[in-house]
């Protein structure tokens, strides 16, 4: 009776884990979504009035679509306080660790966004935009093909490595 109770739990734990990787998967291309979004966004608001920095960060802050990038709000607050634009933008990447686990080697290229945002006259910051929306274009192609892959594999593996750890207790 106990090993056919620890077999159920192995299996399950096992398939849920492959589920949990799976939406991990899922995760990171959401919020590579969203930072196309506040890269088009910066963009736009850039081109047609070339507001300051303080007003960007307002305006990215309190936008519901990119909600899940929290440190635009945290951003925003340095600033608002006082702290230099570039170092509140580094800090406030770097201290959402979910974030910078899910974009892993692109978070670097987001702090440096940071620091050539407003560090230039009006058309070195859109060419930068346009360079930054391809540079996590890309990212953002590859992780959707390895969300895809991975939604498909990662359950049914989780499903059979439970099978194999029940077989090999029993």
């Amino acid at each position: 009776m106990i090993k056919a109770v620890a077999a159920v739990m192995l299996i399950s734990g096992f398939s849920l884990a492959g589920h949990c990787f799976a939406a991990f998967q899922a995760k990171r291309v959401s919020v590579l979504e969203d930072i196309m979004l506040m890269l088009s966004v910066i963009e736009t608001r850039l081109g047609y009035d070339c507001p300051p920095v303080t007003d960007i960060m307002k305006i990215l802050s309190e936008n519901p679509a990119l909600s899940r990038l929290e440190f635009l709000k945290s951003c925003f607050e340095r600033v608002c306080a006082g702290e230099p634009f570039p170092s509140a933008w580094r800090e406030s990447v770097k201290n959402q660790q979910e974030l910078c686990r899910l974009l892993a080697g692109s978070a670097e290229q987001l702090c440096v966004l940071g620091e050539e945002l407003g560090a230039t006259d009006l058309e070195a910051q859109l060419r930068k935009c346009e360079y930054y929306k391809k540079v996590f274009s890309a990212e953002l192609e590859l992780q959707k093909e390895k969300s895809q892959k991975y939604s498909k594999l990662f359950p049914p593996l989780g499903f059979m490595l439970g099978i194999c750890a029940a077989i090999i207790i029993i």
